[in-house]
Protein backbone atom coordinates (compact mmCIF):
# COMPACT_ATOMS: atom_id res chain seq x y z
CA UNK A 1 0.00 0.00 0.00
CA UNK A 2 0.96 3.66 -0.23
CA UNK A 3 2.08 5.23 3.04
CA UNK A 4 2.74 8.92 3.65
CA UNK A 5 4.49 10.23 6.76
CA UNK A 6 3.86 13.89 7.62
CA UNK A 7 6.21 15.55 10.12
CA UNK A 8 5.39 19.28 10.28
CA UNK A 9 7.23 20.21 13.47
CA UNK A 10 10.68 18.64 13.77
CA UNK A 11 13.88 19.12 11.76
CA UNK A 12 14.81 16.12 9.63
CA UNK A 13 18.19 14.77 8.54
CA UNK A 14 18.44 12.08 5.90
CA UNK A 15 19.65 8.64 7.04
CA UNK A 16 19.78 9.44 10.75
CA UNK A 17 18.58 6.96 13.36
CA UNK A 18 15.48 8.80 14.55
CA UNK A 19 11.99 7.35 14.48
CA UNK A 20 10.99 9.41 11.44
CA UNK A 21 13.94 7.86 9.58
CA UNK A 22 13.65 4.26 10.73
CA UNK A 23 9.90 3.74 10.72
CA UNK A 24 9.50 4.69 7.02
CA UNK A 25 12.58 2.62 6.14
CA UNK A 26 11.25 -0.54 7.75
CA UNK A 27 7.77 -0.01 6.35
CA UNK A 28 9.46 0.16 2.95
CA UNK A 29 11.19 -3.15 3.71
CA UNK A 30 7.74 -4.64 4.31
CA UNK A 31 6.99 -3.93 0.65
CA UNK A 32 5.09 -0.65 0.89
CA UNK A 33 5.47 2.52 -1.17
CA UNK A 34 6.60 5.13 1.40
CA UNK A 35 6.83 8.92 1.15
CA UNK A 36 7.94 11.32 3.89
CA UNK A 37 6.73 14.94 3.79
CA UNK A 38 8.81 17.12 6.07
CA UNK A 39 10.00 20.67 6.67
CA UNK A 40 13.08 22.15 5.03
CA UNK A 41 14.77 22.36 8.44
CA UNK A 42 17.63 20.13 9.55
CA UNK A 43 20.14 19.74 12.37
CA UNK A 44 23.63 21.18 11.81
CA UNK A 45 26.66 21.54 14.12
CA UNK A 46 25.62 25.18 14.61
CA UNK A 47 21.99 24.43 15.39
CA UNK A 48 18.84 24.14 13.28
CA UNK A 49 19.12 25.54 9.77
CA UNK A 50 17.07 25.60 6.58
CA UNK A 51 17.95 23.55 3.52
CA UNK A 52 16.50 23.59 0.00
CA UNK A 53 12.94 22.48 -0.65
CA UNK A 54 12.32 19.77 -3.21
CA UNK A 55 11.87 16.04 -3.82
CA UNK A 56 14.33 13.17 -3.89
CA UNK A 57 14.55 9.45 -3.14
CA UNK A 58 16.88 7.96 -0.51
CA UNK A 59 18.99 4.86 -1.07
CA UNK A 60 16.50 2.80 0.94
CA UNK A 61 13.74 3.73 -1.54
CA UNK A 62 11.86 6.16 0.71
CA UNK A 63 10.73 9.24 -1.22
CA UNK A 64 11.28 12.58 0.55
CA UNK A 65 9.41 15.84 -0.04
CA UNK A 66 10.77 18.91 1.76
CA UNK A 67 8.41 21.88 2.12
CA UNK A 68 8.67 25.28 3.75
CA UNK A 69 6.44 25.94 6.74
CA UNK A 70 3.71 28.50 5.99
CA UNK A 71 4.73 31.88 7.42
CA UNK A 72 1.93 33.64 9.32
CA UNK A 73 4.17 36.72 9.79
CA UNK A 74 4.22 36.12 13.52
CA UNK A 75 6.73 33.62 14.99
CA UNK A 76 4.43 32.49 17.79
CA UNK A 77 1.45 31.96 15.47
CA UNK A 78 3.63 30.23 12.86
CA UNK A 79 4.81 27.79 15.52
CA UNK A 80 1.30 27.16 16.87
CA UNK A 81 -0.13 26.51 13.41
CA UNK A 82 2.86 24.39 12.20
CA UNK A 83 1.38 24.39 8.71
CA UNK A 84 2.92 22.51 5.80
CA UNK A 85 1.00 22.73 2.48
CA UNK A 86 0.62 18.97 1.97
CA UNK A 87 -2.89 18.61 0.53
CA UNK A 88 -1.87 18.77 -3.12
CA UNK A 89 0.75 16.09 -2.56
CA UNK A 90 -1.81 13.83 -0.88
CA UNK A 91 -4.12 14.29 -3.88
CA UNK A 92 -1.30 13.26 -6.19
CA UNK A 93 0.12 10.35 -4.15
CA UNK A 94 -3.27 8.98 -3.03
CA UNK A 95 -2.01 7.22 0.13
CA UNK A 96 -3.86 4.38 1.83
CA UNK A 97 -2.24 5.14 5.18
CA UNK A 98 -1.07 8.45 6.70
CA UNK A 99 1.27 8.50 9.70
CA UNK A 100 1.18 12.01 11.16
CA UNK A 101 4.04 12.74 13.56
CA UNK A 102 2.89 14.87 16.49
CA UNK A 103 -0.29 16.40 17.85
CA UNK A 104 0.48 20.04 17.20
CA UNK A 105 -0.76 22.41 14.55
CA UNK A 106 -3.21 22.42 11.67
CA UNK A 107 -1.44 20.39 8.98
CA UNK A 108 -3.43 17.36 10.16
CA UNK A 109 -6.53 18.97 8.63
CA UNK A 110 -5.04 18.46 5.16
CA UNK A 111 -4.96 14.74 5.96
CA UNK A 112 -8.54 14.90 7.26
CA UNK A 113 -9.67 16.80 4.16
CA UNK A 114 -8.03 14.19 1.92
CA UNK A 115 -9.77 11.37 3.81
CA UNK A 116 -13.18 13.08 3.67
CA UNK A 117 -13.06 14.19 0.03
CA UNK A 118 -10.97 11.61 -1.80
CA UNK A 119 -10.17 8.46 0.20
CA UNK A 120 -12.65 7.57 2.97
CA UNK A 121 -10.84 4.24 3.50
CA UNK A 122 -7.51 5.94 4.18
CA UNK A 123 -6.27 5.28 7.73
CA UNK A 124 -4.78 8.19 9.67
CA UNK A 125 -2.69 7.64 12.81
CA UNK A 126 -0.72 10.10 14.91
CA UNK A 127 2.00 9.78 17.51
CA UNK A 128 3.21 11.81 20.46
CA UNK A 129 6.78 12.29 21.71
CA UNK A 130 5.95 14.91 24.33
CA UNK A 131 5.49 14.68 28.07
CA UNK A 132 5.50 17.17 30.94
CA UNK A 133 9.29 16.85 31.27
CA UNK A 134 10.31 17.72 27.71
CA UNK A 135 7.66 20.01 26.25
CA UNK A 136 8.73 23.38 27.76
CA UNK A 137 5.19 24.63 28.22
CA UNK A 138 4.68 28.35 28.92
CA UNK A 139 3.13 29.08 32.29
CA UNK A 140 0.07 31.09 33.27
CA UNK A 141 -2.38 32.51 30.76
CA UNK A 142 -0.16 31.82 27.74
CA UNK A 143 0.09 28.16 28.70
CA UNK A 144 -3.67 27.82 29.17
CA UNK A 145 -4.31 29.60 25.86
CA UNK A 146 -1.89 27.35 23.98
CA UNK A 147 -3.44 24.24 25.52
CA UNK A 148 -6.88 25.50 24.51
CA UNK A 149 -5.76 25.94 20.89
CA UNK A 150 -4.20 22.49 20.72
CA UNK A 151 -7.19 20.78 22.31
CA UNK A 152 -9.55 22.56 19.92
CA UNK A 153 -7.51 21.40 16.92
CA UNK A 154 -7.53 17.82 18.14
CA UNK A 155 -11.24 17.79 18.97
CA UNK A 156 -11.95 18.62 15.33
CA UNK A 157 -9.56 16.05 13.85
CA UNK A 158 -9.68 13.08 16.23
CA UNK A 159 -12.84 11.43 14.89
CA UNK A 160 -11.02 10.90 11.60
CA UNK A 161 -7.93 9.45 13.31
CA UNK A 162 -7.84 5.71 14.00
CA UNK A 163 -5.08 5.72 16.64
CA UNK A 164 -2.82 8.06 18.59
CA UNK A 165 0.40 6.41 19.74
CA UNK A 166 2.55 7.52 22.64
CA UNK A 167 6.16 6.44 22.15
CA UNK A 168 6.18 5.53 25.85
CA UNK A 169 3.26 4.78 28.20
CA UNK A 170 3.91 8.12 29.91
CA UNK A 171 3.61 9.97 26.60
CA UNK A 172 0.40 8.14 25.86
CA UNK A 173 -0.95 9.51 29.15
CA UNK A 174 0.24 12.99 28.20
CA UNK A 175 -1.69 12.80 24.91
CA UNK A 176 -4.81 11.96 26.92
CA UNK A 177 -4.29 14.54 29.66
CA UNK A 178 -2.86 17.53 27.78
CA UNK A 179 -4.33 17.15 24.30
CA UNK A 180 -7.63 15.59 25.38
CA UNK A 181 -7.33 12.47 23.22
CA UNK A 182 -9.92 9.81 24.17
CA UNK A 183 -8.17 6.92 25.92
CA UNK A 184 -9.82 4.33 23.68
CA UNK A 185 -8.13 5.96 20.69
CA UNK A 186 -4.63 5.58 22.18
CA UNK A 187 -1.93 2.94 22.31
CA UNK A 188 1.85 2.70 22.72
CA UNK A 189 4.26 2.42 19.78
CA UNK A 190 7.72 2.25 21.30
CA UNK A 191 11.02 3.36 19.83
CA UNK A 192 13.94 0.99 19.42
CA UNK A 193 16.98 -0.06 17.41
CA UNK A 194 17.82 -0.35 13.73
CA UNK A 195 17.96 -4.11 13.06
CA UNK A 196 20.56 -3.83 10.31
CA UNK A 197 22.99 -1.64 12.22
CA UNK A 198 22.43 -3.61 15.40
CA UNK A 199 23.91 -6.78 13.90
CA UNK A 200 22.69 -9.24 16.52
CA UNK A 201 24.39 -12.09 14.68
CA UNK A 202 27.76 -10.53 15.55
CA UNK A 203 26.92 -9.97 19.21
CA UNK A 204 29.43 -12.48 20.67
CA UNK A 205 32.22 -11.37 18.33
CA UNK A 206 31.68 -7.70 19.16
CA UNK A 207 31.55 -8.44 22.89
CA UNK A 208 34.96 -10.10 22.71
CA UNK A 209 36.41 -7.36 20.49
CA UNK A 210 35.34 -4.47 22.72
CA UNK A 211 36.56 -6.18 25.87
CA UNK A 212 39.89 -6.91 24.20
CA UNK A 213 40.24 -3.30 22.99
CA UNK A 214 39.50 -1.99 26.49
CA UNK A 215 41.54 -4.57 28.42
CA UNK A 216 38.54 -6.07 30.20
CA UNK A 217 38.77 -9.80 31.03
CA UNK A 218 35.69 -11.87 30.32
CA UNK A 219 35.64 -12.80 34.01
CA UNK A 220 34.97 -9.18 35.02
CA UNK A 221 31.35 -8.12 35.48
CA UNK A 222 31.07 -5.16 33.11
CA UNK A 223 28.59 -2.35 33.72
CA UNK A 224 28.08 0.04 30.79
CA UNK A 225 26.46 3.48 30.84
CA UNK A 226 26.67 6.72 28.88
CA UNK A 227 25.01 9.34 26.72
CA UNK A 228 24.88 12.98 27.70
CA UNK A 229 26.77 13.11 30.98
CA UNK A 230 25.31 15.82 33.20
CA UNK A 231 24.02 16.17 36.75
CA UNK A 232 20.54 14.86 35.85
CA UNK A 233 21.88 11.56 34.50
CA UNK A 234 23.55 10.62 37.84
CA UNK A 235 26.43 8.90 36.06
CA UNK A 236 28.83 10.39 38.61
CA UNK A 237 26.83 8.64 41.34
CA UNK A 238 27.13 5.37 39.44
CA UNK A 239 30.89 5.92 39.09
CA UNK A 240 31.25 6.35 42.83
CA UNK A 241 29.10 3.28 43.48
CA UNK A 242 31.13 1.03 41.17
CA UNK A 243 34.49 2.53 42.02
CA UNK A 244 35.47 0.19 44.85
CA UNK A 245 33.35 -2.87 44.01
CA UNK A 246 35.59 -5.94 43.55
CA UNK A 247 35.24 -7.78 40.23
CA UNK A 248 33.31 -4.87 38.69
CA UNK A 249 34.38 -2.74 35.75
CA UNK A 250 32.42 0.36 34.68
CA UNK A 251 32.66 1.59 31.09
CA UNK A 252 31.34 5.07 30.37
CA UNK A 253 30.79 6.68 26.98
CA UNK A 254 29.43 10.06 25.95
CA UNK A 255 30.08 13.78 26.15
CA UNK A 256 30.70 15.29 29.59
CA UNK A 257 28.85 18.57 30.20
CA UNK A 258 30.80 21.44 31.72
CA UNK A 259 28.95 21.59 35.04
CA UNK A 260 30.00 18.09 36.04
CA UNK A 261 33.38 17.81 34.32
CA UNK A 262 35.57 18.44 37.39
CA UNK A 263 33.77 15.81 39.46
CA UNK A 264 33.79 13.37 36.53
CA UNK A 265 37.53 13.78 36.00
CA UNK A 266 38.20 13.40 39.72
CA UNK A 267 36.27 10.12 39.92
CA UNK A 268 37.95 8.85 36.79
CA UNK A 269 41.36 9.51 38.34
CA UNK A 270 40.40 8.01 41.68
CA UNK A 271 39.11 4.63 40.49
CA UNK A 272 41.18 2.38 38.23
CA UNK A 273 38.23 0.13 37.37
CA UNK A 274 36.39 2.93 35.49
CA UNK A 275 37.04 3.24 31.75
CA UNK A 276 35.98 6.29 29.75
CA UNK A 277 35.90 5.88 25.96
CA UNK A 278 34.58 9.33 25.05
CA UNK A 279 31.85 10.18 22.58
CA UNK A 280 30.61 7.34 20.36
CA UNK A 281 28.78 7.45 17.05
CA UNK A 282 25.26 6.00 17.29
CA UNK A 283 26.24 2.76 15.53
CA UNK A 284 29.21 2.25 17.86
CA UNK A 285 27.02 2.39 20.96
CA UNK A 286 25.53 -0.99 20.09
CA UNK A 287 29.00 -2.63 20.23
CA UNK A 288 29.56 -1.41 23.77
CA UNK A 289 26.12 -2.58 24.88
CA UNK A 290 27.01 -6.03 23.50
CA UNK A 291 30.14 -6.04 25.68
CA UNK A 292 28.16 -5.35 28.85
CA UNK A 293 26.94 -7.75 31.49
CA UNK A 294 24.60 -5.04 32.73
CA UNK A 295 23.59 -1.71 31.16
CA UNK A 296 22.67 0.89 33.80
CA UNK A 297 20.92 4.22 33.27
CA UNK A 298 20.37 5.88 36.67
CA UNK A 299 18.92 9.13 35.25
CA UNK A 300 16.24 10.26 32.82
CA UNK A 301 14.86 8.32 29.88
CA UNK A 302 16.31 8.44 26.38
CA UNK A 303 15.92 6.14 23.38
CA UNK A 304 19.15 4.44 24.55
CA UNK A 305 17.00 2.59 27.07
CA UNK A 306 15.10 0.82 24.31
CA UNK A 307 18.26 0.37 22.23
CA UNK A 308 20.02 -1.33 25.14
CA UNK A 309 17.07 -3.71 25.51
CA UNK A 310 17.25 -4.47 21.78
CA UNK A 311 20.88 -5.51 22.27
CA UNK A 312 19.61 -8.40 24.43
CA UNK A 313 21.60 -7.44 27.50
CA UNK A 314 20.16 -7.18 31.05
CA UNK A 315 19.36 -3.60 32.00
CA UNK A 316 18.83 -1.55 35.14
CA UNK A 317 16.92 1.74 34.85
CA UNK A 318 15.84 4.43 37.25
CA UNK A 319 12.16 3.99 37.97
CA UNK A 320 9.99 6.60 36.30
CA UNK A 321 6.22 6.56 36.06
CA UNK A 322 5.08 5.41 32.63
CA UNK A 323 8.39 3.87 31.55
CA UNK A 324 7.65 0.27 32.50
CA UNK A 325 7.55 -0.80 28.83
CA UNK A 326 11.31 -1.44 28.84
CA UNK A 327 10.72 -4.46 31.06
CA UNK A 328 9.11 -7.12 28.88
CA UNK A 329 8.88 -10.17 31.09
CA UNK A 330 12.03 -9.71 33.15
CA UNK A 331 14.80 -8.44 30.83
CA UNK A 332 15.15 -5.27 32.92
CA UNK A 333 14.81 -4.05 36.48
CA UNK A 334 14.27 -0.66 38.11
CA UNK A 335 15.93 1.22 40.94
CA UNK A 336 14.28 3.77 43.21
CA UNK A 337 17.24 4.63 45.43
CA UNK A 338 19.63 6.40 43.04
CA UNK A 339 22.37 6.97 45.61
CA UNK A 340 25.85 5.50 45.89
CA UNK A 341 24.61 3.03 48.50
CA UNK A 342 21.46 2.19 46.59
CA UNK A 343 23.25 1.57 43.29
CA UNK A 344 25.98 -0.48 44.95
CA UNK A 345 23.38 -2.69 46.62
CA UNK A 346 21.34 -3.15 43.45
CA UNK A 347 24.32 -4.02 41.23
CA UNK A 348 25.51 -6.53 43.86
CA UNK A 349 22.20 -8.36 43.44
CA UNK A 350 23.19 -9.24 39.87
CA UNK A 351 26.90 -9.96 40.02
CA UNK A 352 27.12 -13.75 39.59
CA UNK A 353 23.68 -14.49 41.04
CA UNK A 354 20.78 -16.70 39.96
CA UNK A 355 18.65 -13.56 39.77
CA UNK A 356 21.02 -12.24 37.12
CA UNK A 357 20.94 -15.52 35.20
CA UNK A 358 17.15 -15.34 35.03
CA UNK A 359 17.26 -11.76 33.77
CA UNK A 360 19.89 -12.67 31.19
CA UNK A 361 17.80 -15.57 29.94
CA UNK A 362 14.84 -13.27 29.28
CA UNK A 363 17.03 -10.54 27.76
CA UNK A 364 18.51 -13.00 25.26
CA UNK A 365 15.11 -14.44 24.30
CA UNK A 366 12.67 -13.22 21.68
CA UNK A 367 10.96 -11.14 24.40
CA UNK A 368 13.29 -8.27 23.50
CA UNK A 369 12.56 -8.47 19.77
CA UNK A 370 9.79 -5.93 20.37
CA UNK A 371 12.53 -3.28 20.49
CA UNK A 372 13.57 -3.93 16.86
CA UNK A 373 12.28 -1.53 14.21
CA UNK A 374 11.25 -4.43 11.98
CA UNK A 375 8.70 -5.34 14.69
CA UNK A 376 7.80 -1.73 15.44
CA UNK A 377 7.07 -1.12 11.75
CA UNK A 378 4.70 -4.09 11.69
CA UNK A 379 2.81 -2.82 14.73
CA UNK A 380 2.58 0.69 13.27
CA UNK A 381 0.35 -0.67 10.49
CA UNK A 382 -1.98 -2.78 12.64
CA UNK A 383 -4.82 -0.26 12.30
CA UNK A 384 -4.91 -0.94 8.56
CA UNK A 385 -5.21 -4.68 9.14
CA UNK A 386 -8.15 -4.17 11.51
CA UNK A 387 -10.25 -2.38 8.89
Amino acid sequence: MKIVHIAPNAPYNDNWGYQDNLLPRYQKKLGHDVTVIITNKMHTPDGIAETVCGEYTLDDGVHVIRLKTVDYHNPVLTNIMSKLPVYGYLESIKPDFIFYHGLKGVTVFDAVRYKKRIAPECVIVQDNHEDYNNCNLPSGFKGRLLRGFQRAFNRRSIRYVSRVYGVTPWRREYAIDYYGIPREKTDVLIMGADDEKLGLAERSTEREAVRRECGIPDSDFLVVTGGRIDSEKHIDTLMQACGDMPGIKLLVFGRVEGGIKDRFDSLLSEYSNIIYVGWLAADEVYRYFFAADLVVFPGGHSVMWEQACACKVPCLFRRWEGMEHVNNGGNADFIDDVTTVGLKKKISEYNGTEKYNQMKSVAESDATDIFLYSRIAEKSLECRKMK
